[in-house]
């Protein structure tokens, strides 16, 4: 099943903004696929502003934040909470102590996802800092696998960033 694209803007050195991506959006924003995204604190190509204006300019876009915005944490917990069709995925924030719990404590659980990234991050390792953040197992499924079946599932009966359904709190 075909789910999603991904943006490798930083590799690519063409920003998220750029009129060379402007296809991908509109195919996005057209037929509902999950946006996958590689971000990073401090970059030109797919940083918060990049992010800011993707969420604007296609808010029916489910967009995942691979990796969260490395680093630019302040940012990151701004723009989940103001974009509903922003997500965050953990790869690489998972080596870190802290942005977890953090973002947890903001309210951002029905947000996260756990990620793998392989081969660069061993999945052992990301598994174990979730399993062993300061947060309550009810988080902890929801970045384990809640967001991930809400946000797949939402995929396949169209549901859109914002909907109630795909906001809506856990179905198990």
């Amino acid at each position: 099943m075909y789910v999603g694209l991904k943006l490798l803007a930083s590799y690519h050195r063409v920003p998220w903004d750029a009129p060379a991506y402007e296809p991908a959006w509109r195919f996005a924003e057209d037929r509902g696929p999950i946006v996958l995204g590689h971000t990073w604190g401090g970059s030109c190509f797919d940083g918060p502003q990049q992010v800011r204006t993707a969420a604007e300019r296609c808010p029916n876009v489910r967009l995942l934040l691979g990796h969260s915005i490395q680093g630019d944490w302040d940012e990151t917990v701004a723009i989940a909470h103001t974009f509903p069709n922003v997500y965050l995925e953990l790869t690489s924030v998972l080596r870190l102590r802290g942005p977890v719990e953090r973002f947890v404590a903001e309210g951002l659980s029905e947000k996260l996802l756990f990620g793998t990234d392989l081969p660069w991050f061993d999945p052992h390792q990301g598994m174990g800092a979730v399993l062993s953040a300061e947060i309550a197992d009810d988080d902890r499924h929801n970045i384990l696998h809640r967001n991930a079946e809400r946000l797949l599932a939402a995929g396949r009966t169209g549901t859109r960033p914002g909907d109630e359904r795909l906001g809506e709190a856990r179905t198990r």
